[in-house]
């Protein structure tokens, strides 16, 4: 794939993040999304995960779970969360992504509680962040830590 293609794409994502953002807010307002994350369970410690298999002399591997890309399609058919996060924890990851964006890579948050059920490590939850209302909302889908994505001030409204 090249650069302007991949420029296109992720202005793509961007956009349809935005408005997906400002869709649940319609449905879910910040107030509400602080509120529920402050009852939340504490998060596992992802970074002492990575540090103490580096202590361990291993790799802090953080493995994904991934269905689809938007330049290769679907990556894997039979495509099941809890039993790839339960061999990604049995393999020795040291924490575990899992890809949530529905539009261009067939994830959703289902996938992430289905991992999260049968995996006892760290998550993260990778999404494309661009928005201070998510980082509330992966509060409140007991998840670890986020990846955040450097854009323009126009997708962060």
């Amino acid at each position: 794939m090249n650069a302007a293609h991949a420029t296109g794409i992720l202005e793509r994502i961007l956009a349809r993040t935005a408005a997906e953002v400002a869709e649940r807010r319609t449905h879910r307002s910040l107030g509400m999304l602080e509120a529920a994350s402050s009852s939340a369970p504490p998060p596992r410690a992802f970074v002492g995960a990575m540090r103490a298999m580096m202590r361990r002399g291993r790799s802090a591997v953080i493995a994904e779970i991934k269905r689809a890309s938007p330049s290769k399609g679907v990556l894997r058919a039979a495509f099941h969360p809890a039993e790839l996060a339960a061999s990604y924890q049995r393999g020795g990851a040291a924490c575990l992504s899992v890809l949530t964006d529905t539009n261009f890579f067939q994830g959703s948050e289902a996938h992430l509680r289905a991992a999260r059920g049968a995996y006892q490590l760290p998550m993260l939850h990778k999404t494309f962040t661009i928005n201070p209302y998510q980082i509330f909302k992966t509060q409140t889908i007991n998840t670890n830590t986020i990846l955040l994505t450097k854009t323009t001030t126009k997708h962060t409204q």
